[in-house]
């Protein structure tokens, strides 16, 4: 039966990167040019309606473009000589409808639609947040555990220079001892290599590195760590509606085991320590993932992602630890991305992993994110007011 399981997940892990594949290749060469801020020079990108730089509304330039009947000049009629000269007052000269507008648009509109929080549910994607945005998020899992139990998951990131973001979080891990889930605070780094692109590679490529502290779990007199480390490659592409996201993680699982009272290691053991110079025992695995997403309108988006995850379960009756019993799991979670406005999304989805003994094992995943591009906000802070 595992035979026959392992089979169909690599056939669904290889259906899916020759899928991608194809999608790459029958890609369309229609990605909009670069856009200069004509308010500081910046060059931004073609799908950016304001300036990362310096938050000034961006408008492409249009060949032969059309004036308006306000721009138009209209030739001045000399007055009759027995006419009265009648000069306008400015109290009655209204701003014209293109300039109240404008002002609108510089002052009040931060958002140029739905803000995508350049992820999945947990897999990254090959974007990054535009350069000193914030993104905030926090959620919890509703289910396979007791209410006291049920971890906090939050995360706050934020991008820099429009190549990187960096990222403080709390992730949710199996607890084989607490018979539920964990939260353990981590720390991630994203670097964007290239951007998605009309030419090769034609899609969007990065990179990541996300660690986490050392997780402890006591019972009696033992105390069970462990600590795991994930580098990330992954590719994007999107076209139209849909888009779709591979690559590897090269996970370091490290596991050890101490004395709750003298904090003495118990396995490995001093001697093995003093052979491998390490007080620890880990294992590095390499796991595929691939995640995909589909709008279905401009609210809201289906999403679902797979991916192989290292584990170990301890036995609290003994506490010596071995990389042979270091086993990967696979996880699928598929759900729905749904934009209560254009900078608040909910994540919700359904999370099943191969470990588990059932579908009453399954647990609901929900999370809220915010959104706050931080130059845009100090840029209308600082205008002064405008009278209508």
């Amino acid at each position: 039966m595992k035979t026959r399981l392992s089979l169909f997940v690599y056939v669904f892990v290889t259906a899916a990167s020759l899928l991608l594949s194809a999608v790459v290749l029958v890609a369309q060469e229609n990605q909009p040019q670069n856009i200069t801020c004509p308010q500081c020079g910046y060059i931004n990108q073609g799908t950016n309606k304001f300036c990362i730089n310096c938050g000034a509304a961006l408008q492409p330039v249009q060949a032969n473009a059309v004036k308006s009947p306000e721009q138009h000049t209209l030739p001045t009629i000399p007055p009759r000589q027995d006419e009265k000269k009648i000069q306008p007052s400015q109290n009655n000269i209204a701003p014209a409808k293109s300039e109240i507008k404008l002002r609108k648009v510089q002052n009040e509109k931060l958002y140029e639609g739905p803000v995508d929080p350049r992820r999945l549910f947990l897999i990254p994607t090959a974007e990054v947040l535009n350069s000193l945005e914030v993104a905030i998020g926090g959620g919890s899992i509703i289910g396979e555990m007791k209410e006291e139990k049920r971890p906090f998951l939050g995360r706050i990131s934020m991008g820099l220079g429009d190549i990187a973001e960096i990222e403080a979080s709390t992730v949710g891990i199996v607890s084989g001892l607490a018979k539920g889930s964990a939260a353990i605070p981590t720390a991630a780094f994203k670097l964007k290599f290239i951007g998605e692109q009309n030419k090769f590679p034609y899609i969007g490529l990065a990179g990541a590195l996300r660690s986490s502290l050392w997780h402890s779990e006591e019972r009696g007199n033992i105390k069970f760590q462990k600590r795991v480390s994930t580098l990330y490659f992954v590719g994007s592409k999107t076209i139209n509606n849909f888009s779709a996201h591979a690559g590897i993680g090269i996970n370091d699982l490290r596991i050890r085991t101490k004395n709750t009272k003298t904090d003495a290691l118990l396995s490995p053991t001093p001697e093995e320590v003093e052979k491998t110079d390490k007080d620890y025992v880990n294992k590095n695995v390499i796991s595929p993932l691939v995640g995909v997403m589909f709008k279905v309108n401009p609210k809201t988006s289906l999403m679902m992602e797979f991916e192989y995850i290292p584990e170990y379960i301890f036995d609290e009756k003994s506490f010596e630890v071995s990389t042979d019993k270091i086993n990967t799991v696979w996880m699928v979670i598929a759900g729905v991305r749904f934009f209560i406005l254009d900078w608040l999304p909910l994540d919700t989805g359904v999370l099943y992993r191969s470990d588990y003994h059932g579908i009453g094992d399954m647990h609901i995943q929900a999370g809220l994110n915010v959104n706050l591009p931080l130059p845009r906000i100090f840029k209308n802070m600082s205008r002064p007011a405008e009278n209508n």
